[in-house]
């Protein structure tokens, strides 16, 4: 709508009746700009005072509003034998097919839904007032009856009132469809910018796995080799070292089975992560592969005067399990009970069966873990506030790895900890037949 289509109209009065002071200026400011005088009223009660001052060609006002809404308002202009043929725009943000049928009851003749685009109003008041003769000739009322809700609406009101409102309605509603278009394409241009982005990182995250597969596959030889080299010189020659030469040997011994250790976590994470966990489940004995990796931690726990029992709680049937993936289930859980143990406590390693599924406990009495840390444990490198008590390191994906090794054979892990007390890991696999 252009101010070359309202010429015709230059200096036609319009009653803008909003409550909200914002919305009243901006309506008054959009009609002058076309031409039109404006006069404002901010609610029904004053909006009848100013039309008993001056009739208005034209009246477009709110609904909800204080002291008199626009229905009630729009229904004393009707009841008016001096204002009666003033048409009747009302705005809501209602939608409901009721709010027609009350627009019709209180004789409104258009109505229109905000938001609302300032051309469509526009279009509107250009058609109410062209054919606004029309509405001056009151014989031409009928009564009219609909049944909307399981009631029963009588009322007086001109065909084309009636017309206008529901074509006034039907624009409202293209216009809605538009706009719910238009945001409907801005979705799927966003859907297609994300599905672009995700293959995008999907293609990223392949290439990152496959260099660090393979940069990790280099390094484990050579790390390997040096942690090998470095065990054989402090074994052969521990007699012919001086305390320096030792120190500096231990050193490199423990650095190089550190770092072998995050190359072996590194190329496991890279697998599950990329979704290659290959499992390969046998029947297996789980109490020996338990009693076996307990025997050999013990050793290592001896170190640091940590004992490490085990305890079989009940008949503990196979289990359809992976050894080697299970075997680096119980090391990680044992060692790092072990990791954070005081010297002179023990690690209890428990099996208990309980109905359909077999109960692994590793128990430690270190330092526990405070409780807005736990979920920290099973996230990738994420480190909790507890160190380890003899300056042992942590790649910080053990226990990643061992969740997804668990959840691959159906299983569950969850822990338990009480700060200065210790903490404990429990393991549920389910008990399947071959």
């Amino acid at each position: 709508m252009t101010s070359l289509d309202m010429q015709q109209f230059k200096g036609t009065e319009i009653l803008v009746v909003e409550d909200s002071r914002t919305q009243a200026i901006g309506l008054k400011f959009l009609l002058k700009e076309h031409g039109f005088d404006v006069r404002v009223a901010y609610d029904g009660v004053l909006a009848l005072v100013a039309v008993a001052e001056r009739k208005p060609d034209l009246i477009v006002s709110d609904i909800v509003m204080p002291n008199m809404n626009g229905y009630e308002l729009c229904k004393s202009i009707r009841e008016n034998e001096e204002t009666y043929d003033i048409p009747v725009i009302l705005l809501t943000q209602l939608s409901e097919l009721s709010d027609v049928v009350k627009a019709l009851e209180s004789g409104a003749d258009n109505f229109v839904t905000k938001p609302y685009k300032p051309d469509f109003l526009l279009s509107r008041i250009h058609h109410i007032l062209v054919n606004r003769e029309l509405r001056r000739d009151r014989h031409s009322e009928k009564i009219i009856e609909i049944f909307f809700d399981n009631q029963k609406y009588s009322f007086s009101a001109m065909p084309t009132q009636v017309i206008d409102l529901l074509l006034s309605t039907f624009e409202n509603a293209v216009e809605k469809n538009k706009e719910l278009q238009r945001v409907n394409q801005k979705l799927l241009e966003v859907q297609r910018e994300l599905r672009d982005k995700n293959k995008e990182l999907e293609a990223a995250n392949a290439q990152k796995d496959r260099f660090l597969g393979m940069a990790a596959h280099d390094l484990r030889n050579p790390l390997g080799h040096i942690a090998l080299v470095t065990d054989m010189l402090l074994e052969d020659l521990d007699d012919r070292l001086s305390p320096q030469e030792k120190e500096m040997l231990t050193i490199t011994q423990h650095s190089s089975r550190f770092m072998l250790e995050l190359v072996n976590d590194l190329l496991d994470i890279a697998k599950i992560e990329s979704g290659k966990l290959n499992l390969s489940p046998v029947e297996t004995d789980f109490a020996t592969l338990t009693r076996h990796n307990v025997e050999r931690n013990a050793t290592l726990a001896a170190r640091k005067n940590i004992s490490v029992t085990f305890e079989v709680d009940g008949d503990i049937p196979p289990l359809m399990l992976d050894p080697g993936k299970m075997e680096q289930v119980l090391n990680n859980l044992i060692s790092n009970a072990v990791k954070y143990s005081y010297p002179d406590t023990t690690v209890r390693v428990s099996l208990t069966r309980r109905d359909d599924a077999v109960v692994l406990a590793v128990a430690d009495e270190g330092q526990g873990i405070p409780a807005d840390e736990l979920d920290k444990l099973f996230q990738p490198f994420e480190r909790t506030s507890v160190e380890a008590t003899a300056g042992e390191k942590s790649t910080g994906l053990g226990l990643a790895i061992v969740q997804k090794i668990v959840e691959g054979h159906h299983g569950k892990i969850w822990v338990e900890s009480t700060v200065g007390k210790g903490t404990t890991f429990f393991v549920s696999l389910p008990i399947t037949e071959a």
